[in-house]
Order: structure tokens, then C-alpha cells, then sequence
């Protein structure tokens, strides 16, 4: 075992460094990246390009959307998931470019053994679902083996990464079957058995295999296989610790189930009887999904029972008394109908929480110092949706979207919104969705998932908005005055936000009901504001009782004046302004070991978002650090101080200014400070970029 674990920290070790090397370079040679971009968007553009000269590319995209549809199917099904979609993709990206090369060398190396042809009976039927199956789960091992997350993965994620595997396999699959489809019928249509390859719009987990003349078995698709065997695994490694070692029978089982139910439909008609009388006990194909689904919603249950047991070290809301499922869904269909700016903000906080749940619940040596880092999405969010913008634009001129601004009036940039309103209204609802589909999924071939949801929900407003926009390039001066403003903010609120009529006039109906039910219960409680990532809880000595973020215990320690989160939050408090600046700013004191050994530190587990932050958007880091504190004593004299909290620890101020950095950006740095009882210097307690 010792062996396997050095070989094993030995390849890890070794791709790493690769990792960082590569890194370096992108960093030293700027033109690494610009070179990317625009490979990227030659593409992209060639790939748009193909959709309407290569009858190939369209059939390839067809096949791509319904295998997205089957990945989101899952990816909402799976409440309990901490893993982004970055890596869930990845995992899809592997089913593709791992598994399916190695299934057919491993089965074309069989043939060359043995003999015999890839379309015998015992090779469609015998070798090439057990070694399908099989393979499927070398993503999920390799993750297991590799990374230091592995022992803190819910049961959700076990439950992702087997699908996102299946998802690619059946991509690469399906894809080559309507590539090669050329008999009378065409893809997914036999003489005998009618249609066998189901897409279902609304069918849960679409692309099963049935014949449509007199079925008597079916087989679920590759994501729902591969997502039962690894959810098996992932409970049967939980329950190791409480169970004997025979638990792990369970996935074997569960393995030995899909490779049955596989052979069964591709051999039926010629494999032996006591093999399909096997398959009939076990539900002749029919009994897979449900048995999923029912493993599925017990894992989900399971994994929020034992979240539960760490809430109190966890950041909780005021109107959550347990965690659960239905609250967070709540709140993210709520902010993402009303309240859109927040809806981001709701997914990262609850990722966030799970994850790190589960890092304390589960979590070895290894995953016990890993704090993911929450990564800055503006610049990149703003510039997609630019790009996305000049698309629709361009797809508009030669679409003939603008094809009214033809007629007897001369054609303008404002008419071609209106125009764009104009199509956009006479679509059907379905054509609609079938748009924000299409731009979700192309989307996330560049950006992550609550990006392309942006991107995308922002183009349905574009099309939408159109007459609004359009009487804004033609009179801008109705932005000067406020009522006008707010008439536009209103109206689109309620008009152009999906859902948006439907929740206005139940909530003017509604409202003053609920709020005297509410108080009769006595539920009702002040509105919540989402917080941006949850703190993580502080040294372990801090019991269930004792978290930082509770009220009761904010001045227990003498020391807390010093912690970081603390003052933070402390220096954000209070209306009052000082009219002269920070009292005695000449003699502020700054520590330097604040940011070398917290705020401009990397590595550190709660100050190294900060440091990440400082670097992307200033290039401050620890080599220049000195450059730093002087240009913050430089701006004091020039900064306005706003008056903090004042208790037994001292006068708390926070002083807002614009710094410069290496790399010519400049933007709000908020620093806090305190001046305690006892003497009139300043010193600064943190830093960070507003």
C-alpha cells in the first residue's frame, strides 16, 4: 500500500509541476493567451461557418444539444453537488477522448487474439458491454486515486462524475451512428423493431434504447448506467466505516445489473433463455431508471442529514432552520425570476457551504487544508456578454431579422432593434426555448455554467427589449430625468423578466395575506440578503457552540481585534464620517506581515481569495508588497474615513482609496484600521479590493 501511495504522489507530484510550468509561461509570455483568443474565435466563427455548408456539423450539434439536455437533467436532479461545472465537463470530455478510444482498442485487441469479427454475437453481446461498463468507471477511478478532494465528495458528486462519463461516451457513440445511418430508414430505425433510439424532449433522462413494434426489454442510455454504478461506489465507501467490507458487493452488484441489461437488448434475440429469464426477474430493462431514482433521492437525503449535523459551524441564514434542498431551490427559481443580479451569488453560497460541510464532515489530511477560491467572474462575464452581443447582431444581418427596416422607410441602427423585437414577438414559446438552448449550450463551450446562463438570458433580453432600446438610441435625453429611468427599470422587470407578470400580480394579490399568516405563526422575519461565500469556521478549538459568526461570541477572545474577519466586518459598520481624514494619519502604522503573510499571501486558507483578487487586478503580490503599504500611506491624507464601531477593543475606521497598480489598473482598495484605548496611532487591521 505504501508503495502504491509514493507511485501514486510521485505522478501527481510530477503533473503538477508540469501544471505550474505551463502556468509560468502563459504568465511570462502574454502572447500565449492573445494567440488562444483568437484560435478561439476562428473556431468558433469556422464552426458557425460549417452549420450551414457541412450537413455533418449540423447532425454533430443536433447530437450535442440532446447529450447537454441529458447532463442538465442531471445536474439539476443532483442537489447535494459540490463540484463546478468546469470539472463536470471535463469528466464529459474524458468519456469522449478516454473511454471510447480504449473500449475499442481493448475489444478490436480481443478480436486480434481470438479471431472472430466485432459483429459475432458474443462479441456485441458478451465482451463489448463488460468492457463499456467497466471502462466508463477509469474517469471516476483515476479522480478517486489522484486528487485530494476525493475523500470530501458528496454522494451527488459520485452520482455527476458517473454521468458526465456517460454523457461523453454516448456523445462520441450516438454521434458516429448517425454519422454512418444510411439504410432506408435512417438514424435509429430498424426494419423489425421500428424506432429504437428515444429522444424525448420531455422525457427524464433521454436516449433509451426500445423498439417501438411490440417492446418486451429495453436498456436505460450510458449516463444513467455509469451514474448508478458510481453512486453505488460512493455509498458503499461511506458506509465502509459503519458496515463490514461486503458493502462493497453493492456496486458490483449494480455493475453486474447494467452489463445484463446491456447484453440483454443487444444480444435478445440470440443469447441463451436461462441469460434473458435473468434479465426478466431483474425488470427486463424497465426497473434500472426507477431503482436510480429512488438510490438517488436517498443519497440527496442522507447527504443534508449529515450536512445538518455540522450546521452550527456552518454560515446559516435566519429563515433556515435545516438545511434542505427545497429552501435553496426556492430562493434560486425566486432570484432568478426577480432578483437576477443575486441569482450567481445564491449558487456560489450554497456550492460553497456543501463543500465545505463536507470537507469537515469527510474530509482527510489531505482535503482538510483545501479551500477552493472564489474566482472573480466580472471581466470575463462582461466580456462574453460583448461578444455575445456582436453575434446576435451579425446573426440578425444575415438571418434577414432586420428585413422590415427594408421598406419604404430608410433603414437605421434603431429600427434594427425594433425589428429584432418585432421577430423575437412572433416566435412561438417553443421557438424561444429552443434559442436560449441553443445559446446556453454554446455558451459553455467557453464559459462556465452561471456565465452561459447569463449570456444567454441576457440575449433573450436583448430580443426582447428591443423597442425599448431602440427609443433610447433615438431620444437618449429620456435617461436624464429619474421617472423615466425608473418607469424603464420597472417596466422590464415586469415584462421582460420570464415569469415576471406571473410573480408581480401574485405577489400584489398575495402579499397582504402572507404577511398576516405570517405573523399569526409568527414566522415572518427580516428579508435576507445572500452573502457573497461563506466564511469558513476558525481554528478547531471552536465547538458547535462557539462559531465566530455567532453574536453571542464575538468579544470572548482579547485577541479578536487582530483577526482579520473580525475587523473586516466591523470596519463596514457605522454612518458617521470623519471630516479630516483618519485621526493622526502621519503616524498610521501598517504591519507588513498583514499582507505578506495574509492578504497578498496565496496560500493562505482565508486570506489567499484576497491575494488571488490583488493579483489578477492590481499585480500586487508579496514581492512587491513595500509598494503597496506606500501607496496607501501616500492616499491616507487624501481618503476620507468612515467612522467604525467603537467598544473595549478600540475607535474602528475605514478609509476607501484608489490605488494604482504594477500592471497600470487602478480601482477602490478598502483598508480598516483601528485606534485602540490606550494610544492615538492608527494601525491597520485589514486590506482588501473593494
Amino acid at each position: 500500500m505504501n508503495t502504491i501511495w509514493s507511485i501514486r504522489t510521485g505522478i501527481r507530484d510530477f503533473l503538477e509541476a508540469i501544471i505550474r510550468t505551463c502556468r509560468s509561461w502563459v504568465a511570462k509570455y502574454p502572447f500565449i493567451k492573445t494567440v488562444y483568443t483568437i484560435f478561439s474565435w476562428l473556431s468558433l466563427i469556422m464552426f458557425v461557418l460549417s452549420l450551414f455548408f457541412v450537413k455533418e456539423s449540423r447532425t454533430m450539434l443536433v447530437q450535442y444539444l440532446w447529450s447537454f439536455y441529458v447532463l442538465l437533467q442531471f445536474w439539476v436532479l443532483c442537489r447535494s453537488k459540490t463540484m463546478q461545472w468546469k470539472p463536470i465537463v471535463l469528466f464529459v470530455l474524458s468519456g469522449v477522448f478516454l473511454v471510447v478510444p480504449f473500449t475499442t482498442l481493448t475489444v478490436n485487441a480481443l478480436h486480434v487474439l481470438f479471431g472472430g469479427k466485432t459483429s459475432d454475437t458474443w462479441s456485441i453481446a458478451v465482451i463489448t458491454p463488460i468492457f463499456e461498463e467497466l471502462w466508463k468507471l477509469l474517469p471516476l477511478g483515476i479522480f478517486l486515486l489522484f486528487s485530494r478532494r476525493a475523500s470530501a465528495l458528496s454522494l451527488s458528486d459520485y452520482t455527476l462524475i458517473g454521468a458526465a462519463t456517460g454523457v461523453g461516451f454516448q456523445l462520441m457513440e450516438e454521434l458516429s451512428r448517425r454519422w454512418q445511418s444510411s439504410g432506408a430508414f435512417g438514424y435509429s430505425y430498424t426494419w423489425l423493431g421500428g424506432k429504437t433510439i428515444h429522444w424525448d424532449l420531455f422525457s427524464l433522462f433521454p436516449g433509451r434504447f426500445e423498439e417501438s413494434f411490440f417492446p418486451t426489454l429495453m436498456t436505460v442510455g450510458h449516463p444513467v448506467h455509469t451514474a448508478m454504478i458510481a453512486l453505488a461506489c460512493g455509498i458503499a465507501y461511506r458506509l465502509r466505516t459503519k458496515l463490514t467490507k461486503w458493502v462493497f458487493l453493492f456496486p458490483v452488484i449494480i455493475l453486474l445489473w447494467a452489463i445484463l441489461d446491456h447484453a440483454a437488448y443487444n444480444g435478445q434475440h440470440q443469447l441463451p433463455g436461462w441469460v434473458l429469464r435473468i434479465h426478466h426477474w431483474t425488470g427486463s430493462g424497465y426497473k434500472t431508471q426507477p431503482a436510480f431514482l429512488l438510490m438517488l433521492a436517498a443519497s440527496i437525503f442522507t447527504d443534508y442529514w449529515s450536512l445538518n449535523k455540522v450546521r452550527n459551524r456552518l454560515p446559516s441564514l435566519p429563515n433556515e432552520p435545516l438545511l434542505n434542498p427545497f429552501t435553496e431551490l426556492w430562493n434560486m427559481i425566486r432570484s432568478f425570476c426577480l432578483e437576477r443580479g443575486k441569482f450567481i451569488y445564491w449558487l456560489g453560497f450554497y456550492r460553497e457551504r456543501r463543500e465545505l460541510g463536507f470537507h469537515m464532515l469527510y474530509g482527510n489530511e489531505e482535503a482538510a487544508g483545501r479551500q477552493e477560491p472564489i474566482d472573480a467572474r466580472v471581466k470575463a462575464l462582461c466580456q462574453a456578454l460583448t461578444g455575445l452581443a456582436i453575434i446576435l447582431l451579425v446573426a440578425g444581418l444575415f438571418a434577414g431579422i432586420g428585413a422590415q427596416t427594408f421598406g419604404s422607410e430608410p433603414a437605421c441602427f434603431a429600427c434594427m432593434f425594433d425589428s429584432l423585437q418585432n421577430w423575437w414577438d412572433h416566435l412561438h414559446w417553443y421557438e424561444q426555448v429552443a434559442i436560449l438552448l441553443g445559446a446556453l449550450a454554446l455558451s459553455m463551450m467557453f464559459v462556465g455554467f452561471g456565465s452561459a446562463l447569463s449570456i444567454a438570458m441576457t440575449g433573450m433580453w436583448l430580443a426582447g427589449s428591443g423597442h425599448e432600446i431602440a427609443g433610447y438610441i433615438r431620444d437618449p435625453k429620456k435617461l436624464l430625468t429619474p421617472e423615466r429611468a425608473l418607469s424603464f427599470g420597472i417596466n422590464f422587470a415586469l415584462n421582460r423578466i420570464p415569469f415576471g407578470k406571473a410573480l408581480g400580480w401574485a405577489g400584489a394579490k398575495g402579499s397582504r395575506f402572507g404577511r398576516k399568516l405570517l405573523d399569526k405563526l409568527g414566522f415572518r422575519k427580516p428579508k435576507v440578503e445572500v452573502p457573497v461565500h461563506p466564511k469558513p469556521p476558525k481554528s478547531h478549538s471552536e465547538g458547535p457552540g462557539k462559531h465566530s459568526d455567532d453574536p453571542k461570541n464575538q468579544h470572548d477572545d482579547p485577541k479578536k481585534s487582530d483577526d482579520d474577519t473580525s475587523n473586516q466586518d466591523k470596519a463596514d459598520e457605522g454612518p458617521g464620517k470623519v471630516d479630516n481624514g483618519l485621526p493622526n494619519f502621519g503616524n498610521a502604522q501598517i504591519n507588513p506581515r498583514k499582507l505578506t503573510d495574509y492578504a497578498l499571501n496565496p496560500d493562505h486558507p482565508v486570506g489567499g481569495n484576497k491575494a488571488k483578487v490583488f493579483e489578477s487586478a492590481l499585480g500586487y503580490n508579496k514581492s512587491n508588497a513595500d509598494d503597496l503599504i506606500k501607496q496607501v500611506k501616500e492616499k491616507l491624507p487624501q481618503s476620507e474615513a468612515v467612522l467604525g464601531k467603537a467598544d473595549k477593543y478600540g475607535q474602528r475606521y475605514t478609509v476607501d482609496m484608489q490605488i494604482k497598480g504594477p500592471n497600470g489598473n487602478t480601482t477602490t482598495v478598502r483598508t480598516g484600521w483601528i485606534i485602540k484605548p490606550d494610544s492615538d496611532v492608527p494601525q491597520m487591521t485589514t486590506i482588501y479590493v473593494k
